[in-house]
């Protein structure tokens, strides 16, 4: 008995270890792969976790107090839901599973996906029950599901056994959906514009420079290789010899770098996707105690310290934000921008300036000549060819102050006017409100704005009312300015760097204190500056007025008067009346004043300071809780208005037109547009005659002079200026021949 019980215990111990072999074989063979994807937190303060897919839900505890995640942490993507991706990350050595809107979520390679497609690149193929060429075939109708090429086919995940991977798919067969695994070199799959992948392999995989080849890549004669676990975009893929290979990029040492690796290195990142979620209902009982009590005094302390930054913004879906937009009053064309900036810097609010103007009526009041200028550098698209604004007959544009600024194109206008070209992160500084908000705007934020100016970090000297003699620096005096006005100490700065700044090492006259007739007068702001052409031209009118009077501490006597003196009247007359940012300063479209009283001739001037308070910020603008007032037109194009372009000279005028050796009945005279017949009569023995003309621009081309034939009768002669932006002029001469 007991040799029985010693054989049969031997046989046992020789099946489970048998079995364990083979499991332990198959284990080390096989591996099922489900990658998901991999993201970053992008968000100003700290984002949420919630335990559902929506506001509605709770948020995660772990220890008795919310979850949050910081700007920069790293997390699973493991489902998608609407709006809302479900996580899993480590927090204080747990590993934490919860919900966050995916606008916050950013991925190296772009994209998540839910849904990843192939098409069948065999001949013909079974569909397998597992993942193995020995597994039986799916059925349907008792024969077996045999997919043609070119059939198109769900990928659901993907297996490696024995050192092959497969692909569990879906395919609808027969009007019915069907489940079952396929060779993935069978399968060839549409990337379209790239698939998310990641790289799974116990060592580093080499990367090739071209399929089925062993040269591998190499950047700074170094080989190029790819860890376990690194981030990819699929490309495409290449069959060589019966061998799948993969065309990846991915970040590579700050380079973006592309090749090849074997088709069992690399996976896609499929993210499962759930249905929309419901709107709980445990929210609703739990609000409706706890806050009868407990309100009077716990609210009080932790709701100051930690909704007032970051807990606002990440409660809205791009969706819910956009219908908030909407309902506010932002036309859709204005939706897309905003919600963009939004999830960039959700601390910032939007508020719709609404006008009640039509569109054609501002542009057309703004056209007007003489009332927007810009430079006379830029090309004719940007430059007006109205009466008043260019003289055609000399080819030349009318300046409007000193002998540089000229009248702009309605093209132009259309351009500047419309909002919807400027809302970036840099332009959307044209809307910000002026007021001084003391805990942003810092004197260190001043000394960035004087930076390359002759102000920066440096000091001047003036006499007080007692008479004393003092120093302080420009910035001081800005945020002196500032506390004194209600007016951004950035924007005062922005505004005087524009006006008068000309180099690192030079300023305007307007602000040297030496201009003749009015020294020791100073002007920062160039108020009262309008353009002229008399003697002095602007300088002399802004300095002019910053002598006379006796109000906003005139006559400026000093620099610091004119900055603090000069901030006051933009203060009281500007933005404390309603024209509180950049574009409205320059475009009054606000009830009073309405097209006059602005601040700016150079029509560039709001994008421009845009773009220095901008940098004056630096990377702290995310956390200011700024507000920007961004204007709203009725019967707005559907597009933003495009930049002027063609900017060809348009004169096709002639300065000069004549018959050699004849005389017109009536003298051509310069300026004329073709609208007069010249007549001319020649006696019977002239058969030819030469035809003189030359166009008033370098740039025209003209057609139809020189030496023509001239038979009995009258006959009429064509002479025609094409311009260098292709318009035609066309001046008629009428030759008469007399009869022998």
């Amino acid at each position: 008995m007991r040799g029985k019980k010693k054989a049969v215990l031997c046989i046992i111990l020789l099946f489970v270890c048998t079995v364990s072999f083979f499991f332990g074989l198959r284990n080390a063979e096989e591996k099922n792969v489900k990658a998901a994807a991999i993201g970053t937190v992008k968000v100003a303060g700290y984002l949420n976790v919630r335990t559902g897919p929506g506001t509605g839900y709770s948020l995660v505890k772990s220890g008795g107090t919310n979850v949050t995640l910081s700007d920069g942490a790293k997390v699973t993507i493991t489902k998608k839901n609407g709006d809302w991706y479900q996580v899993k990350f480590k927090q204080n050595s747990k590993t934490v599973k919860g919900y966050v809107l995916s606008k916050y979520i950013k991925v190296q390679t772009g994209s998540v996906c839910t849904k990843v497609y192939g098409n069948i690149s065999a001949k013909s193929v079974d569909l397998r029950q597992e993942a193995s060429s020995g597994a039986a075939a799916v059925k349907a109708d008792s024969k077996n599901i045999s997919l043609a090429k070119g059939k198109k086919v769900r990928i659901l995940s993907e297996t490696v056994v024995k050192k092959q991977k497969w692909y569990k798919i879906s395919v609808t067969y027969n009007s019915k959906k069907q489940k079952g695994y396929l060779l993935s070199k069978d399968v060839t799959l549409l990337c379209e514009k790239g698939l998310p992948g990641v790289i799974e392999s116990a060592s580093a995989v080499t990367v090739l420079k071209e399929a089925g080849k062993k040269t591998a890549l190499t950047v700074e004669n170094q080989k190029v290789t790819a860890k376990q676990g690194k981030q990819i975009t699929i490309l495409s893929q290449a069959d060589v010899s019966g061998v799948k290979y993969l065309n990846i990029k991915f970040s590579y040492n700050g380079a973006t770098v592309k090749g090849y690796i074997p088709d069992e290195a690399g996976f896609l990142q499929i993210v499962t996707e759930e249905k929309a979620a419901a709107t709980p209902k445990p929210t609703v009982k739990p609000s409706a105690k706890p806050t009868a009590k407990p309100t009077a005094k716990p609210t009080a302390k932790p709701s100051a310290k930690p909704t007032a930054k970051p807990t606002q913004a990440p409660e809205m879906s791009d969706s819910e934000y956009k219908k908030k937009l909407k309902e506010d009053g932002f036309p859709e064309s204005y939706l897309s921008a905003l919600v963009d900036l939004h999830n960039k810097y959700p601390n910032w609010t939007f508020k719709p300036y609404k006008t009640g103007l039509k569109w054609d009526d501002v542009i057309k009041a703004e056209s007007k000549v003489g009332l927007n200028l810009i430079s006379n550098s830029k090309s004719y698209a940007w430059k007006s060819t109205e009466e008043g604004a260019y003289d055609w007959k000399k080819d030349k544009f009318i300046p409007f102050d000193g002998s540089t600024w000229v009248a702009v194109s309605e093209q132009a206008v259309k351009y500047y006017m419309d909002p919807r070209n400027f809302l970036d992160e840099r332009g959307i500084f044209q809307f910000e409100s002026l007021e001084y908000q003391k805990g942003s705007h810092t004197q260190e934020g001043v000394e960035k704005i004087l930076q390359n100016t002759p102000m920066a970090d440096k000091t001047f000297t003036y006499k007080t009312d007692a008479g004393k003699s003092k120093s302080m620096k420009y910035s001081k005096a800005f945020m002196s300015a500032a506390s004194e006005s209600k007016v951004s100490p950035y924007h005062l700065a922005s505004r005087v760097k524009q006006e008068v700044v000309i180099s690192a090492t030079m300023m305007s006259s307007s602000v040297s204190g030496k201009v003749a007739g009015y020294e020791g007068i100073y002007n920062f702001y160039n108020i009262g500056a309008y353009h002229s052409t008399a003697a002095g031209g602007a300088i002399a009118n802004g300095l002019k007025w910053a002598s006379t009077g006796s109000t906003y501490e005139r006559p400026w006597d000093s620099p610091y008067k004119s900055i603090v003196g000069g901030a006051s009247y933009i203060g009281k007359n500007y933005i404390n009346a309603g024209q509180n940012t950049l574009y409205l300063q320059k475009f009054n479209v606000t009830s009073k004043n309405r097209y006059t009283h602005q601040y700016m001739a150079n029509i560039e001037a709001p994008n421009s300071e845009a773009t220095k308070t901008n940098t004056a910020y630096g990377a702290d603008k995310g956390e200011m809780p700024m507000v920007f007032s961004i204007p709203v037109y009725n019967s707005m194009p559907e597009e933003p208005c495009s930049v002027p372009s063609g900017g060809e000279n348009p004169n096709n005028y002639l300065k000069s037109l004549s018959v050699t050796g004849h005389a017109f009945t009536d003298k051509f005279v310069l300026g004329d547009d073709g609208s007069k017949i010249y007549k001319v009569t020649v006696d019977a023995d002239v058969d030819t005659i030469k035809i003189n003309a030359a166009a008033v621009a370098s740039s025209a081309t003209v057609s139809g002079k020189g030496t023509k034939t001239v038979p009995v009768g009258t006959t009429t002669y064509t002479v025609k200026v094409t311009s260098e932006s292709g318009s035609v002029r066309k001046y008629k001469i009428k030759v008469t021949r007399k009869a022998s």
